[in-house]
């Protein structure tokens, strides 16, 4: 089972939280007013059921395919909650059955990668998307779609399945091309709390170790949940009320999609209304702010800790629950900051413009960016008052970028005491995205892209509309923020460089 162990304790609000819980337990309205009715959002609050239905319905699904073609891989495509359980389960599994790739990114390098990866006519594909017009999904697919046409004159739906709602432009698309399956997924669950559907179960079936968990090992103690959620929930309250919304998450990299799945459930559920809780995850600065310690071996040792703390030790035989834990903690939240949790309103603004720029541009690639900018310091300057800084990467998400990144991060962390949120391209626009146009008003963005890395591709076959699509995602996202008069940079980089932002660390001024 998972410890949470909390520093900080805070009795005046405990029994509120508590009551809060019971009533959600109950499927009782405890948020604002919403357009969207919270009844069409709680599917979710019977996750054991769900996992249950989920497993017979993917195996049985999934059986009769395996028998006949015996594939040697099977590749997830989707965006944000669709698909980040399934990267969850796939860093702490041991005992995959096929090789498992999961695709969220329009980036043509990793499509390529991904691509080097597999034999097409022995690999599954499992498009997912709950409303079935993601445009990232949907670039992907018809990627695949030409591949196939180069490799196979057959039908290419015999390789593929579908994971949507009932209704939607992808179901009626993979049943008119003879999908092998087409699973409908529950109306009534949202996609950042889809862990328990077949979204997060799918993939699950393929991992030995977690499915026989699943089967054999899981059972539901809601007195136990509710004490964890008193402890989650109360940090969280915290952080919204004394600290501005910033909050402080130590996670180790060895289970950073973890990271990357709270990031989402955090920012896209409460970053709205001008308000919102914001996760500076790994900061080697000392900020001040409540803090969420996560499977950090270090915190152990430590026997004062700090008076905000909460010490989170994930067991992956329970994962399940802790997202549990965390879709309930983040729904009370949302109660107590007058906003409602089950929505993103920001989300399609750049999905908009850039629909807009690939309709306006027959060539995007020769959309000239005459607005890139140079000088860090003067962009540190031009935001001295402002909370919290966005960098938006448009790269190739590799270890030695990272490596380059976290160093830029601690250098303006410590140097100028910037609190930093970072994700890459397309994939943050699922989720801190939202947060970046409907949270907090004092931030600003810095955007990184290589110039470079989408002209080698934009004239190979098959990879133009990937191209296109990536950098008008960058460009459609930009031009959100200038809209909503947010401070937004563009700042081309040399990727391939061993170090590629040490220019810029070593321009800034103490």
């Amino acid at each position: 089972m998972s410890e949470y162990n909390l520093q900080h304790k805070n009795p005046s609000f405990a029994h509120e939280i508590k009551e809060d819980f019971d009533s959600l337990m109950s499927s009782k309205n405890i948020w604002i007013d919403h357009p969207l009715s919270y009844k069409d959002r709680l599917g979710w609050l019977e996750t054991s059921a769900l996992i249950n239905k989920s497993i017979k319905l993917c195996k049985d699904a999934f059986d009769e395919i395996d028998a006949e073609f015996n594939p040697s891989s099977v590749v997830f495509v989707g965006m944000g909650g669709s698909i980040q359980t399934g990267k969850v389960l796939n860093q702490i599994s041991l005992n995959n059955k096929y090789q498992l790739l999961f695709m969220d990114s329009t980036n043509p390098k990793d499509v390529n990668l991904a691509r080097e990866k597999i034999d097409l006519l022995s690999t599954i594909f499992i498009f997912m998307s709950k409303s079935g017009t993601t445009l990232e999904t949907n670039k992907i697919m018809n990627f695949f779609i030409k591949e196939l046409a180069i490799e196979d004159e057959s039908n290419f739906g015999n390789r593929f399945i579908a994971l949507t709602d009932k209704g939607t432009p992808l179901e009626k698309f993979a049943r008119e091309k003879k999908f092998l399956k087409v699973l409908n997924t529950p109306a009534n669950i949202g996609g950042r709390f889809s862990s328990s559907t077949p979204f997060g179960v799918f993939p699950a079936t393929f991992m030995n170790d977690i499915l026989n968990m699943l089967e054999n090992n899981y059972f539901w103690d809601l007195d136990r949940i509710r004490t964890k959620c008193l402890a989650l929930t109360s940090i969280l309250k915290n952080s919204y009320d004394n600290y501005g919304g910033v909050l402080y998450l130590n996670i180790p990299e060895e289970i950073n999609q973890m990271g990357i799945w709270l990031e989402q459930i955090i920012t896209e559920s409460t970053g709205k209304n001008g308000k919102g809780i914001m996760p500076i995850i790994n900061s080697e600065s000392n900020i001040k702010c409540p803090k969420i310690l996560i499977n950090n071996e270090a915190t152990r040792k430590i026997n004062n800790h700090n008076a905000d703390e909460l010490i989170i030790n994930l067991d992956k035989n329970t994962i399940f629950e802790d997202m549990f834990i965390w879709q309930a903690s983040i729904s009370i939240l949302c109660k107590h900051m007058s906003v409602f949790p089950f929505d993103e309103p920001d989300v399609a603004k750049s999905k908009i413009n850039t629909e807009s720029l690939l309709k306006k541009h027959e060539n995007i690639q020769n959309v000239v960016i005459p607005y890139s900018d140079t000088d860090i310091n003067n962009m540190i300057s031009e935001n001295k008052t402002n909370q919290v800084l966005y960098i938006n990467l448009y790269l190739n998400e590799e270890e030695e970028i990272n490596i380059s990144l976290n160093k830029l991060k601690e250098k303006l962390s410590l140097t100028h005491g910037i609190n930093i949120i970072t994700g890459f391209g397309p994939r943050y626009l699922h989720s801190v995205g939202q947060i970046q146009k409907g949270g907090i008003k004092d931030t600003w963005s810095i955007f990184f892209y290589d110039e470079n890395l989408i002209n080698p591709y934009s004239e190979k076959n098959n990879y133009k509309d990937l191209s296109d699509t990536f950098k008008a995602q960058m460009l459609g996202d930009f031009n959100a923020l200038k809209e909503l008069e947010i401070n937004a940079y563009l700042v081309n980089i040399d990727s391939n460089k061993p170090n590629p932002f040490y220019e810029i660390m070593d321009a800034i001024k103490e």
